[in-house]
């Protein structure tokens, strides 16, 4: 019995043109599984959708679309994050893709057992001692230091008439990197490439990394050829190879009216992205580690 239930619980449906995997099939409440879908995509393709659940299962999060390039077209994968809040045996639906349909995989989420000679006792009312002054004293410095504080300010206030000060406003610079990111997320909600508007995405695209790229690495790229650009970083030993593809795609989007694939309008919005985080300031970066 246990061996057939092994085989109806395989975690994996490999066809030639579809993998669907996942990495547990027996979780306990509230675990999370890692759910992934791999095709080969022709142009016009694109991988099957989730936005909430995938059957019974909670989508907790999801990657960005993975493309690499191959003959045929691409072969493109996304991973899903999931959970389920209750127990029991729950599905996978069959997945389709072209002519392909993937087995539905089961999920067995198991509760926590206890012990056979476990005894459920009921909860017990606070015990109610005095208050000691060791008890006490954090709350007497809290008063102490409020009552400080106040008479501060009302110092302050009342003499601030006699002792006139300038007092300048400095308002804090905003790092370039930041601003990017902002622009970005404002690109991307806007769905310019998603309602046939590709030349204004890409020209918007290719201005929000110019200008991070002036602002926040000090490299002219306003109303500079793409090649120039490239050679400047080169110079000071950042990478371009990705940075190239994405300003490439954009001149060529701009000015020579392509219209590049959908997968590539996604993968140019995640080139722009992971080269802001890759050369912007180390100090922002450790500050976030």
């Amino acid at each position: 019995m246990k061996k057939l239930l092994i085989l109806l619980l395989l975690p994996t449906t490999i066809f030639a043109q579809l993998n669907v995997k996942v990495d547990s099939t027996n979780i306990l409440i509230g675990d999370q599984i890692n759910f992934s879908i791999q095709a080969e995509l022709s142009d016009g393709d694109s991988l099957p959708h989730f936005t909430n659940a995938i059957g019974a299962l909670e989508i907790v999060s999801k990657s960005l679309v993975d493309s690499i390039k191959t003959y045929e077209g691409w072969q493109v994968t996304q991973s899903y994050i999931l959970t389920v809040w209750d127990s029991g045996v729950y599905y996978l639906p069959s997945i389709q893709f072209k002519s392909f349909i993937s087995d539905s995989i089961a999920i067995m989420v198991n509760t926590i057992e206890m012990a056979e000679d476990a005894e459920l006792k009921d909860i017990k009312a606070p015990k109610h001692t005095p208050i000691s002054f060791e008890e006490l004293s954090p709350y007497l410095l809290a008063l102490l230091i409020l009552t400080l504080l106040i008479y501060t300010i009302r110092w302050f206030i009342k003499n601030s008439d006699k002792t006139p000060t300038d007092i300048k406003n400095v308002e804090k610079e905003i790092p370039a990197y930041v601003i990017a990111f902002k622009e970005l997320e404002k690109l991307n909600a806007k769905k310019l490439w998603q309602e046939n508007h590709v030349k204004e995405y890409y020209s918007e695209l290719s201005e929000i990394i110019r200008t991070y790229i002036e602002n926040g690495i000090g490299t002219p790229a306003m109303e500079i050829p793409t090649n120039e650009i490239l050679f400047q970083l080169n110079q000071k030993g950042i990478n371009t190879t990705k940075l190239k593809e994405l300003l490439t795609r954009s001149d060529l989007a701009k000015f020579a009216k392509a219209k590049p694939l959908q997968i590539e309008n996604e993968e140019s919005l995640k080139i722009g992205h992971d080269f802001i985080h890759q050369t912007k300031p180390q100090k922002e970066i450790d500050d976030v580690e």
